[in-house]
């Protein structure tokens, strides 16, 4: 998997994390880092960011798999992973 195809769902990840955070610098994340631990993101904004990737990008998250999306590297895998299985 080359970094281009990972973009779009990396731009859609820090569009929507903004959305929920609005005083978050997006583009100073560290990728494998939790968001709990740069954006102190609290459960209910992880649960809104949740929501809002599942409807932007059409794909079902399961409440079990939350731990795998707690960093920006871990979501982008996973949404890849679900992204290509829904295709």
């Amino acid at each position: 998997m080359n970094a281009k195809s990972q973009e779009p769902i990396r731009e859609t990840i820090l569009r929507v994390l903004g959305d929920v955070v609005p005083n978050a610098d997006t583009q100073a994340i560290n990728p494998d880092i939790t968001f709990h631990d740069q954006l102190e993101l609290d459960s209910i904004d992880f649960l809104r960011l949740m929501m809002s990737l599942e409807k932007e990008l059409n794909v079902t998250i399961f409440d079990f798999d939350y731990p795998k999306l707690s960093t920006l590297t871990g979501c982008e895998r996973y949404l890849n992973e679900r992204t290509t299985a829904a295709a």
